[in-house]
């Protein structure tokens, strides 16, 4: 056994001249048979990775390879070598080689012994491969340097190369919405020295979704924490199998529930695993008893003692050999109770381990009578309008929330309500009424799919299930069952009875744990405040909105109901200069600001209503298509007022709103707007978020189709923050590739977003897409963002946002001289 001692030699001058020397045993066929830690990180292995690799295969050529002449002859000697080795990623670098004295070609035969570690220093490379296989990493803080340690496995969980330079808020950003929650148990175990641990996921660098345990404990003296520090464990796995156990008890909850056959599984112990109503009500109707999830067959049947012997004998038969078939009542003593065909089966795992039987037992008695089918008709049906009511709509609604749980199948609530139903009740009556009731419910049926489920939940409200229906193709049947109760007209005596309809729409996988009860409540709710915002409105849920005060958000809705009805918006601009070359002319986005009504005690609001506020309340109520209407229309208006812009404008940008998107006809309108235009299309540019391309991405695509069809220009905004940016910049036509604003805040101080920017770069530059870096506040993020050779800039750093009204040029006066106009 030969040991070589080797160390990396550096050019620069500000290399470390005392790098560390690591240590590689090579046998005499020239295979590695160990490394310490610093030879496994010089070559970027990990641990024990090294251990069977030929020698070789470290080293660039077979000049360079210390177990052949004359580089061997050299080494025997006690002369040490510079050598060119090869690094696990692929690049070449310089070491410097020699024998070690010490021989390691025998052993000393030591009798084994086993001793408690206690004070003995614990080698690193068994700390990390502890860490890799355990899936988990070492943190320590120390509150006088308020400095944090990281052993290797906290990065490898967050993705991160070992050693990257990160400060705490950055870290807290890959644990999103629970940055409060870690920050908060932090600060108590440093302050209080209470000890905490949580589950949480986390968002890693290479966007991988991860559950981790997070430990902390306060190591005191007595007086004072001395320091603080904990474990950070992979759970993904373990979630992974929960979440598996549990779709698989919601499956077969559901097949339980769908049969009327009487189906029971129980476990070797004769313990119920799982049992179905149908199976529950028999029993319960012969026995007395209701048996339960848990409960021993022994107890269930202590009264009956003949029975639990015939049914003991049944399950251990049918735990000992193949299914087999009985016919025979639940109890032998009452010949007039109904036969069942029982069929028992025995039930395995993947590995052949017995877990268990089922019994399934089918009534061989005739079928249910005509009378009882009617009365079942006449208890799941609405008798007016033939549809179902409000219990059976439950009943279908658990059944829809199992399936989202189960399968991820997207399904949708919508909860509809006629608007102005009481004017029509007392101009036309009762009569009249019902009748419109009954062929309304006919014209919806037929507007609806057969696997979709409507029902009549109150005297003008209709609640429907939209099966397999996500949110975008779920807004659409919404709006397309809005437009067709305004049409829809019935005549009664001479007259005409015609309406229109509000609702509110939930996709269920968004409340996929809440009961049926609560989504109906829910959905209710938001019918009731599209009913606010006036006739013919929808209201989609939307969690993230950011407003939990219902009374609150009512009276902000007023606001922008206000603002969008008397047109109370103030346009401002802010420029996007040229960052890599000069280019001459204005590119411009447009913003908008709102005026509020005067409060009710008489003062105004010192400021304007900017969007940050104010869009993700008309996301929620379906209110952005009208207010991207009014700021594109009110555009397009100073553009004609100002006809001098049309040789200096080279871009005007507008945001669009995913409802503006969903609306079919907000395209084409705006298409004709900037037709009749005196500016050329080109000059035009509609702004998509990734984060609603990826939402809606059929309604994303046909928005951009009809607008880049007469020339308009679509920029792919916040690029970046979902990792489709290459999809999308081709599938949407994309001529401008935006960053995200989290890609951008702290640009200059971090590689892995520096890494991101410049990729997104090169994807728009290879698209022949031109690239806009926003948010740029400092020097630091200007100066990085010119090293990236990004295109455009926009922020605070480069241009404020101003009136749009101080954008129009100087006007020629009679002297010949220029001046601004009403100045």
């Amino acid at each position: 056994m030969k040991e070589f001692l080797i160390k990396r030699v550096r050019t620069e001058p500000s290399s470390n001249p005392r790098a560390s020397t690591g240590s590689l045993q090579v046998d005499e066929e020239g295979i590695i048979r160990a490394a310490d830690d610093t030879a496994e990180a010089l070559f970027g292995y990990g641990i024990l990775q090294m251990q069977g690799l030929p020698m070789v295969d470290l080293v660039a050529s077979r000049e360079d390879n210390p177990l052949a002449p004359p580089l061997n002859d050299r080494l025997e000697t006690g002369e040490s070598a510079l050598i060119t080795a090869l690094h696990a990623t692929g690049y070449f670098f310089t070491i410097n080689i020699r024998r070690s004295l010490t021989e390691t070609d025998t052993a000393t035969s030591q009798t084994a012994q086993i001793r408690p570690r206690q004070g003995t220093p614990l080698d690193t490379r068994i700390l990390r491969l502890a860490e890799d296989s355990a899936g988990l990493g070492i943190w320590e803080m120390d509150p006088d340097s308020n400095r944090i340690y990281w052993s290797e496995g906290v990065f490898h969980l967050l993705d991160l190369p070992p050693g990257n330079q990160l400060d705490p808020e950055h870290v807290l950003f890959y644990f999103q919405e629970h940055q409060a929650r870690v920050r908060r148990a932090f600060l108590s175990c440093l302050r209080r020295g209470e000890a905490f641990s949580m589950e949480v996921p986390v968002l890693t660098a290479r966007q991988n979704q991860r559950w981790l345990r997070l430990t902390g404990h306060s190591l005191n003296d007595g007086q004072r924490s001395r320091v603080i520090c904990g474990t950070a464990v992979d759970i993904t796995a373990r979630r992974a199998d929960a979440h598996s156990a549990q779709t698989w008890k919601y499956r077969t909850q559901s097949v339980l529930a769908a049969s009327d056959d009487l189906i029971v599984i129980m476990n070797p112990e004769l313990e119920i695993v799982a049992v179905n109503r149908a199976y529950s009500d028999a029993f319960e109707a012969v026995f007395g008893i209701t048996p339960n999830v848990g409960d021993q067959l022994q107890d269930l049947l202590e009264d009956h003692p003949d029975e639990r012997r015939l049914y003991n004998r049944l399950w251990e038969r049918a735990m000992g050999q193949e299914g087999f078939c009985v016919e025979m009542p639940l109890i032998q003593s009452d010949e007039k109770l109904p036969v069942y065909e029982i069929q028992f089966n025995r039930i395995f795992s993947p590995d052949g381990e017995l877990l268990g039987a089922a019994h399934v037992g089918r009534s061989k008695s005739a079928p249910h009578s005509e009378a009882q089918e009617h009365v079942h008709y006449l208890n799941s049906h609405d008798p007016l309008t033939g549809l179902l009511n409000r219990r059976e709509l439950l009943q279908r609604l658990s059944r829809a929330l199992n399936v989202v749980r189960e399968s991820g199948t997207p399904h949708s609530l919508a909860y509809m309500d006629l608007d102005g139903f009481s004017t029509l009740n007392a101009r036309f009556g009762s009569g009249g009424c019902d009748r419109y009731l009954r062929a309304l419910s006919s014209m919806l049926i037929n507007r609806l799919r057969q696997r979709d489920t409507i029902a009549r939940v109150a005297s003008d409200q209709f609640v429907i299930i939209l099966d397999n229906c996500g949110t975008d193709e779920a807004t659409k049947v919404c709006h397309s069952l809005r437009d067709a109760v305004a049409e829809f007209e019935f005549d009664w005596r001479g007259a005409t009875v015609q309406t229109t309809i509000s609702g509110g729409l939930l996709p269920l996988h968004l409340e996929q744990d809440a009961s049926p009860e609560h989504c109906l409540s829910l959905a209710a709710d938001l019918c009731e405040t599209a009913k606010t915002t006036g006739p013919a409105s929808l209201s989609l849920y939307r969690p993230r909105a950011g407003i939990d005060d219902e009374t609150a958000t009512r009276e902000e809705l007023a606001q922008l109901m206000h603002a969008i009805t008397t047109d109370a918006i103030e346009l401002h601009f802010q420029a996007l200069r040229p960052i890599a070359s000069a280019t001459w002319g204005d590119h411009v986005e447009v913003l908008s600001r709102l005026h509020r009504e005067p409060r009710d005690d008489g003062g105004s609001y010192s400021e304007l209503w900017r969007p940050a506020a104010f869009m993700p309340l008309a996301e929620r109520y379906d209110l952005g298509y009208a207010l991207d209407r009014r700021v594109i229309a009110r555009a397009i208006e100073w553009l004609e007022a100002n006809p001098l812009m049309q040789p200096r404008l080279k871009m005007i940008s507008f945001n669009l709103s995913a409802s503006s998107m969903l609306d079919e006809g907000f395209a084409r309108e705006i298409a004709s707007q900037i037709q009749s235009s005196s500016f050329d299309a080109s000059s035009y540019c509609f702004e998509i978020r990734e984060a609603h391309a990826c939402d809606y991405p059929e309604a994303a695509k046909h928005c951009c189709n009809v607008l880049r069809e007469i020339g308009c220009r679509i920029a792919l905004d916040g690029a970046g923050v979902r990792g489709q940016s290459h999809r999308l910049i081709g599938e949407l036509g994309a001529s401008i590739v935006k960053i995200d604003e989290t890609l951008m805040q702290g640009l200059a101080s971090n590689p892995l977003q520096v890494v991101m920017v410049e990729a997104l770069h090169r994807m728009a530059t290879l698209s022949d897409a031109v690239t806009v870096a926003p948010f740029i506040e400092d020097e630091a993020t200007l100066k990085k963002v010119r090293e990236l050779g990004l295109h455009f800039g926009q922020g605070y750093r480069l241009t404020q946002p101003e009136l749009l009204n101080e954008l129009a040029p100087p006007e020629k006066t009679a002297t010949g001289r220029t001046g601004v106009a009403g100045r």
